[in-house]
């Protein structure tokens, strides 16, 4: 069991340092450092032979520290990318359920409406206190009369 948390404290430590390392290799100043490098040999052409050493070494150490490096991010990213997946699909659940019941609630509102309707017309017109412009009321079609 000891040997599993060392391991896994080895595991971490190579984790952060394949990350940091290919995050600072990945700057552009890292980039200026490296054409600077590079450019050397113009300068001082009599120490091309130890640039051009140093030059492999970097390249040769670099590459596998990078390509750990890049892994580690997208695996770090995959597993961020799964974790949103998860609560977004709970959210459109739960988005999914609010939207039945926003649908059963209209279709019942729908069914009130449509009996609403018919008890309106099967009650008939509605009955007014008062007659209707025009039409001549009870009582002034009794006094005309009476005349």
């Amino acid at each position: 069991m000891k040997t599993v948390q060392q391991q896994s404290l080895i595991s971490r430590i190579n984790d952060v340092l394949a990350t940091r390392i290919t995050m600072l290799v990945g700057t552009i100043w890292a980039f200026y450092a490296f054409v600077i490098f590079g450019l050397t040999p113009i300068l001082w052409p009599g120490y091309e032979e130890q640039i051009l050493y140093w030059s492999n070494f970097l390249q040769l150490v670099f590459l596998p520290i990078i390509t750990v490096g890049t892994t580690i991010l997208s695996r770090d990213s995959e597993a961020r990318a799964i974790e949103d997946h998860k609560k977004i699909s709970k959210e459109f659940d739960m988005l999914r359920d609010h939207d039945k019941r926003v649908a059963h609630l209209l279709q019942e509102m729908s069914t009130g409406i449509s009996q609403l309707h018919l008890l309106v017309a099967q009650a008939g017109p509605p009955v007014s206190s008062r007659p209707a412009p025009g039409t001549p009321s009870p009582r002034t079609g009794a006094a005309k009369s009476g005349r």
